[in-house]
């Protein structure tokens, strides 16, 4: 009986594995087609001046997380960035632990099966001395936004980073509202460091 409960169970899990992959595609289409249409109504309301739709905007375009899919996908970090630097720069937290989030290479939010897959094949793009800048000002914020994922997050970059990247933090620390953030210039400068 024990055998035979087993089996089932073995194939009713089998089975849901198998056809949850079959949908996949139909599901990532249809988030993406959510995310296209949310942004054309952010939009259409003009240039949203407001930190918290500048966000909501740039979760629109967010975010490509490496792999071979990245290319196939509507998503864009050098938009997503664009809004999330404005809104980070307002200190609004959400923004902030976005770009750490975003930097630090795990920025897919929601369902994703499919780029998530991608990014398990590919490697992300990532510069941790920008990451942990925003970590640390989203786990000091005492305004909005989530300190306790910040404040793990900031943990996890900390006992990561080289002391070369350490002491770059710092320095951005001190003009963060200045710093490079948009993904372009970010990986921009962070590619000519790393020559």
């Amino acid at each position: 009986m024990v055998k035979t409960n087993l089996i089932i169970l073995l194939l009713v899990f089998t089975l849901t594995m198998l056809s949850s992959a079959c949908y996949a595609p139909v599901i990532e289409g249809a988030q993406q087609g959510y995310d296209a249409t949310k942004r054309v109504m952010l939009k259409h309301d003009a240039t949203p001046v407001d930190p918290a739709e500048q966000f909501k905007l740039g979760n629109t375009y967010c975010c490509k997380g490496g792999g071979p899919l990245n290319d196939m996908s509507i998503y864009d970090n050098s938009k997503a960035t664009y809004w999330y630097c404005k809104s980070a720069r307002q200190g609004y937290g959400p923004a902030q632990l976005q770009l750490a989030r975003l930097y630090s290479g795990h920025a897919i939010r929601g369902v994703h099966v499919i780029l998530r897959t991608s990014a398990l094949v590919g490697t992300a793009e990532t510069d941790f001395s920008s990451a942990l800048m925003w970590a640390e000002l989203t786990a000091n914020n005492v305004g909005e936004g989530d300190v306790d994922d910040a404040i793990e997050l900031r943990s996890k970059l900390t006992n990561k980073v080289t002391d070369k990247e350490r002491e770059r933090t710092v320095s951005l620390m001190e003009n963060w509202q200045t710093a490079a953030c948009q993904w372009n210039e970010v990986m921009l400068t962070h590619n000519d460091r790393e020559k």
